[in-house]
């Protein structure tokens, strides 16, 4: 941890990095503690899709948890920190990474133990993609929209602006 010149501790924002990605939006709708904003498409955004519900040609709109209790047709700011869009990434890439790893090694211990060595290599590649398939399958039921553990993923409406 670096401290500034007062002796406090500063964490990611003193150094110039930011703690969470903000964006300005416009709410479409509001559905209990949920709302949909409307954002411009940019450039930051492009290719994530992680809380994007419905994106069109200019404009993007993602489910936030309305925190700030937004109206339909105010402008809002949303953040998703961090530290969220961190974690999903290293489960988005981390555990299928994970699981063509163990399934290259368990196919190949295979393929020794049954075939006497032949057969490794190209029955662990199919064990690793076997199992790499099996990851995403089973990351896309727990992390499906509306699931209990997509929510923990879902960006959050701070502040109303006008």
């Amino acid at each position: 941890m670096e401290y500034n010149a007062s002796g406090e501790r500063q964490g990611l924002q003193g150094r110039g990095i930011r703690a969470s990605t903000r964006e300005v939006g416009k709410v479409v709708a509001v559905r209990g503690e949920l709302a949909e904003v409307s954002f411009p498409r940019g450039r930051r955004c492009e290719g994530c899709g992680s809380c994007c519900v419905r994106s069109g040609e200019d404009a993007m709109l993602a489910e936030a948890l309305n925190a700030a209790g937004a109206e339909v047709g105010e402008w809002v700011e949303v953040e998703l920190p961090l530290r969220v869009s961190l974690k999903a990434a290293c489960i988005l890439y981390g555990i299928p990474l994970v699981a063509f790893l163990v399934g290259l090694g368990v196919g190949s211990l295979a393929g020794t133990a049954f075939f006497g060595g032949s057969l490794a290599a190209p029955l662990g590649l199919l064990f690793a993609f076997a199992f790499l398939f099996l990851s995403y399958l089973a990351l896309a039921r727990v992390y499906a929209p509306g699931a209990k553990a997509s929510t923990r993923y879902r960006p959050v409406i701070t502040r109303v602006l006008r």
